[in-house]
């Protein structure tokens, strides 16, 4: 009798687990598939457009970030031509080869249950999907921190020289990728550091070997910001710092921002995970509870970097993806506090949900969108600029909000685009590759400018105004006024004829 019922409940928890394990693969093709048609639906960013740009134009290092997706553009567009599908089909390639490493990493770490539902609190969160579907520097750098993260863990566990070596590599390409990777090696520093059984690799060649591989790694950068008198680890570190000091007050409502923006990208659960384990993981460490070895090390790449950004997050807008690598470890603490599939499920269908709605706004657009930083309409100005220019032959065309702008047109438009800084206003990568404006002395140029940006900047003066300063003559031309197929205005370009070109005397190259 007893020998039944326990065959009865071996075949039980058999089907079971078989259950478990087909709602699991289940939910990584549908989540595969939903991000396929996202990708597709996507149009053009001005980000993907930059960092085409990036890519057409190969360098160490630019203005504003490390060159990683740089060459990861310049790859896929080579192999498969330019087109806004090709950028979006990299992105997905490039993030789902970080979630099967990510899943190798955890497989290390967890298993059974708590091994599903960390890697399912990954899979479903939106901030893989927007790596999906918008080429950033965060693509390339999750794929590297996931391998980094892999590749240390088999070096402090199994203390391989190779892996020491190849875990500085990795770590360096991911600081090649994004400056933000710093904390990779904050955080294995910090796990050495405080782990009792792993203190002493601090002073073994292998951790040695490490730094060195990520120094050599990171040469491309290093190199780069030299002959350029560090000019972008300034912009990104001292820059940001000296603002952050200059109008240092607490403001709630950006954490409050901060706050919301995260529980959209990772979902609530998964967030709200993240606070409760970063919390635990201080008072454990205050109480002098020992740690167990891999929740130290989970604990000491999610902790400092999350709780940093969350305590500058009170004084000074923390973007939405600068904490997308805590996430990966975080899943490992979090996990802990979730006993049963339920919530887990509820954050499937919660992302679901959001993903269906995403899907609804890239095709149609029910909400308007009410910034420059969208995918639509950037193909149609294209069009609407070619045939002004065309009617103005030898004018070259230039824009000055930022990037956007600029980086739109130079996707598509075979002759190059100049950014800002032909009127000494900021135009990130654009001043330093066209930093000789005094060449452009005497030229005409079509200016364009959307209207969001026109008002953006009213308390600079008039647009026609400013641009007297450096032209002979300007005038005004017709706007360039896009709708969607229903006859919709859209979006609104201001458009101006400006002749003789008077350069400045000086190159305003960043911020």
């Amino acid at each position: 009798m007893h020998i039944k019922e326990s065959s009865i409940q071996n075949f039980n928890d058999t089907v079971h687990t078989m259950t478990k394990q087909k709602e699991f693969i289940g939910t990584i093709i549908l989540f595969s598939l939903l991000r396929i048609i996202l990708a597709s639906t996507m149009g053009l960013m001005p980000q993907d457009a930059y960092y085409c740009y990036y890519g057409d134009h190969l360098a160490l290092s630019y203005f504003d970030h490390p060159p990683m997706i740089a060459y990861m553009l310049r790859l896929a567009t080579t192999l498969f031509g330019k087109s806004v599908f090709t950028l979006h089909a990299a992105d997905f390639l490039v993030t789902s080869g970080t979630l099967y490493i990510f899943y190798l990493f955890l497989k290390r770490i967890l298993s059974g249950d708590a091994l599903r539902k960390a890697f399912l609190l990954i899979v479903t969160a939106p901030f893989i999907t927007l790596l999906c579907v918008n080429s950033t520097p965060d693509v390339p750098l999750l794929f590297f921190w996931a391998l980094s993260l892999l590749i240390i863990h088999k070096a402090v566990t199994e203390n391989k020289w190779h892996y020491w070596l190849l875990g500085g590599i990795t770590s360096g390409l991911a600081f090649d990728s994004k400056y933000t990777a710093v904390f990779l090696g904050f955080g294995l520093f910090l796990f050495l550091l405080c782990s009792k059984d792993h203190r002493k690799k601090l002073i073994t060649g292998q951790f040695i070997l490490f730094v060195i591989a990520f120094i050599a790694a990171s040469l491309p950068v290093i190199v780069w910001n030299i002959q350029n008198d560090f000019i972008s680890i300034k912009y990104q570190s001292t820059e940001r710092a000296s603002s952050m000091s200059t109008g240092f007050q607490f403001q709630p409502r950006l954490f409050l921002g901060y706050f919301g923006s995260q529980l959209g990208l990772a979902l609530p659960v998964f967030f709200l995970l993240i606070f409760r384990s970063s919390f635990d993981s201080i008072r454990k460490l205050f109480t002098r509870n020992k740690f167990e070895t891999n929740t130290l090390l989970s604990a000491s790449f999610t902790v400092p970097f999350f709780l940093c950004f969350t305590a500058i997050a009170f004084i000074y807008w923390v973007k939405v993806n600068w904490i997308m690598p805590v996430y990966f470890t975080g899943a490992i603490l979090g996990v802990s506090y979730l006993k049963t599939d339920k919530i887990i499920r509820w954050q499937t269908g919660l992302s679901v949900l959001l993903h269906i709605l995403a899907f609804i706004e890239l095709a149609w657009m029910p909400i308007p969108v009410n910034s420059d930083d969208t995918w639509w309409g950037w193909n149609k100005l294209t069009k609407e600029v070619k045939t002004v220019k065309d009617q103005h032959p030898g004018y070259i065309v230039f824009s000055d909000d930022s990037y956007k702008t600029s980086a739109a047109l130079n996707f598509y438009l075979p002759e190059h685009v100049y950014g800002g800084n032909l009127i000494e206003k900021h135009a990130f990568q654009f001043a330093l590759d066209d930093r000789n404006v005094q060449s452009l002395a005497g030229r005409n140029a079509i200016y364009v400018t959307s209207e969001l940006n026109k008002r953006k900047r009213q308390d600079e003066g008039k647009v026609q105004d400013i641009l007297q300063r450096y032209f002979k003559n300007v005038s005004p031309l017709d706007s360039i006024i896009l709708k969607n197929d229903k006859g919709i205005v859209q979006r609104k370009f201001a458009v101006f004829e400006c002749k003789g070109y008077l350069p400045p005397a000086g190159t305003k190259l960043h911020p």
